[in-house]
């Protein structure tokens, strides 16, 4: 028994010794390099030496250098080899190397070896400023001139208020990215790569013209016309604006019936009229006043209105309404007055006064109906088959279940001999063949009738060789639509009687 435990002591002893000898050499072993169990930055360390893991970290690295972002979007690249850079770990490496006893490594197994370490990184900065001077964003401030520009959204002031880089800030940081081995650096981020720019008085000018300009045509009025609304910003208000190029044709108008602001203008809130003694100047293109206020165009801004009007007139709301797109057409009643179907005049007034007392801010506008203007409820007095007369493009359109079924050229009633042809919505209330018409003084053979009005009809008109165009200004009917044999035919075999007619200018 004695024996066996003698013996088992001495098994145990040496496989201590065996063990311990083990242990010895391979703490010798971990002498020349990192312990077992050792990562850093990714890296499995344990038996290499410190520069192999420092050329190991230095291939993982892939630093190609930095984007630089100016605050206006230019962009450039600094390379690391241009700036002769270097990365290095060793530093780093040899705190831990030299941190750590080779013969403890049995309780390094027990414990966390992994870390992280930044590089020594070296940079020509000399060679970044060699490459950051040349970069386009460097420009003399002499250089910059504010400008006024005119677009399809108004009038802008360009490079009025300017920072520009300063380029020892620039370089600094740049630097200090690649320290950091940023891949990207925003300079816009930084204040100090910036500094604002003292314009000189001359474009000071320009700053002080542009406030008032601006302060006109910051309009935000919208027209609310039919189912449509129609805005007026800083892109249509601009155009109010009187520019050099129009200033002989402003000085030249005239005032007249058909557009009342012609030879009006309105300087600094008052109603003024122009002439070539006038003290005017003119600056970046814009037409002022010896006080340096821009002029406006009354005549614009009617005609503004105007075309809205023209835009917006009966025949643009029959459209609408074959669309779907309203329930209402409006017609001009004839024998009311004659024109627009809107009271152009009475915004022409409003608008002008809210531009004198600088008031045209944001605003929503019923475009208000001439007192001739007639409402129709369109679904009840017209339907869907109908015969629709356009006077101002002399054009007869019948239509069939809202679809288009027939057209035709015609000439209508001569408006310069007060004989034009009503308006209105009418239904046919007789159809005739063969028959005469007979007046104060004419009697007229026609081979198909359709009574619209009172007197007037749409017929047949042998004695005309030409239809539709401007016919009816000088040498139209008596008030009747005169038709092409040949297509008034067709018209006259299909219409029923009770057909509704619509007829406007």
């Amino acid at each position: 028994m004695k024996k066996t435990l003698r013996a088992g002591l001495i098994g145990l002893g040496v496989l201590v010794l065996l063990l311990g000898v083990i242990y010895g050499l391979l703490g010798v072993y971990y002498m020349g390099g990192f312990p077992c169990f050792t990562w850093i930055n990714g890296v499995y360390c344990t038996g290499k030496t410190v520069n192999e893991v420092n050329q190991e970290l230095i291939r993982n690295n892939n630093y190609d250098g930095v984007v630089v972002l100016d605050n206006n979007g230019a962009r450039l690249f600094v390379g690391a080899d241009d700036c002769d850079m270097t990365i290095d770990y060793r530093d780093s490496l040899y705190s831990v190397f030299n941190d750590r006893n080779p013969l403890y490594w049995g309780v390094y197994v027990f414990k966390n070896l992994t870390c992280n370490y930044e590089p020594t990184v070296t940079v020509n900065k000399d060679k970044i400023a060699g490459i950051i001077s040349d970069w386009e964003i460097f420009v003399n401030p002499d250089d910059f001139k504010c400008s006024i520009e005119k677009s399809s959204d108004g009038y802008s002031l360009e490079n009025a208020f300017l920072t520009v880089p300063v380029e020892e800030k620039v370089i600094d940081t740049v630097y200090d990215s690649m320290m950091h081995l940023d891949s990207v650096v925003d300079l816009s981020n930084y204040d100090e790569c910036y500094r604002d720019v003292d314009l000189r008085s001359s474009e000071q000018e320009k700053v002080a013209l542009f406030a008032k300009i601006d302060d006109l045509q910051s309009c935000n009025v919208s027209y609310v016309v039919d189912s449509e609304v129609i805005y007026l910003g800083k892109d249509r208000a601009s155009d109010f604006i009187l520019t050099e190029k129009e200033l002989e044709e402003a000085l030249s108008e005239k005032p007249n019936r058909s557009n009342p602001g012609l030879g009006k203008f309105i300087i600094a809130g008052e109603e003024t009229t122009l002439s070539e003694e006038d003290d005017i100047k003119t600056l970046e293109g814009i037409v002022t006043d010896e006080n340096g206020n821009p002029i406006i165009s009354e005549s614009k801004i009617f005609a503004f209105l105007e075309d809205i009007s023209e835009s917006h007139d009966t025949s643009w709301m029959m459209e609408n309404y074959r669309e779907g797109k309203t329930s209402t057409v409006i017609i001009n009643d004839s024998s009311k007055g004659d024109g627009s179907i809107f009271d152009i005049d009475s915004e022409f007034e409003y608008l002008k006064e809210e531009f004198k007392n600088g008031n045209v801010k944001q605003e929503a506008r019923e475009f208000q109906l001439s007192k001739s203007a007639v409402v129709h409820d369109a679904a009840t007095e017209i339907g869907k088959t109908y015969i629709e007369i356009n006077m101002g493009e002399q054009m007869l359109y019948y239509y069939v279940d809202g679809n288009l079924s027939m057209e035709m050229p015609i000439v209508t009633g001569n408006v310069n001999r007060s004989r034009g042809t009503p308006t209105g919505i009418y239904p046919v209330y007789n159809k005739r063949y063969h028959t005469n018409l007979v007046g104060v003084d004419y009697v007229s053979y026609v081979n198909y009738w359709l009574g619209v009005h009172k007197g007037v009809g749409i017929h047949d008109a042998l004695w005309r060789n030409k239809f539709g165009e401007q016919i009816y200004k000088t040498d139209g009917s008596h008030g009747c639509i005169n038709c092409p044999l040949e297509t008034v035919e067709k018209l006259w075999e299909v219409v029923d009687v009770g057909t509704p007619v619509v007829l406007y200018y």
